[in-house]
């Protein structure tokens, strides 16, 4: 029985997330495409990782801006009910 190389990659544990298709963004004069993850090339699944990245980054941006505003709450004694910005202003203002 024939197993694809693409599923024997998925077999794998950390690479059974890898999808059917990626987004080719446009560079250099060729036009954005999805193409088949089987057909890709190095460069064109390289390619695609930068949108990815930049949206990684955002996400990492957030959720450490507001990790901080729970640092910033805490230390002005908030608790769960209470709202975390107006804590964290407080903290802000504290060290002013």
């Amino acid at each position: 029985m024939f197993t694809s190389p693409l599923k024997k990659l998925r077999q794998s544990t950390w690479l059974s997330a890898l999808p059917d298709t990626i987004a080719v963004p446009a560079i250099g004069g060729r036009l954005a495409r999805n193409l088949p993850i089987e057909r890709a090339t190095l460069d064109q699944i390289a390619f695609a990782l930068l949108p990815l990245e930049q949206e990684r980054r955002e996400i990492g941006r957030k959720i450490m801006a507001l990790e901080e505003i729970i640092t910033m709450a805490r230390k002005q004694g908030a608790l769960g009910a209470d709202i975390a910005v107006t804590a964290a202003t407080q903290e802000l203002e504290a060290h002013q």
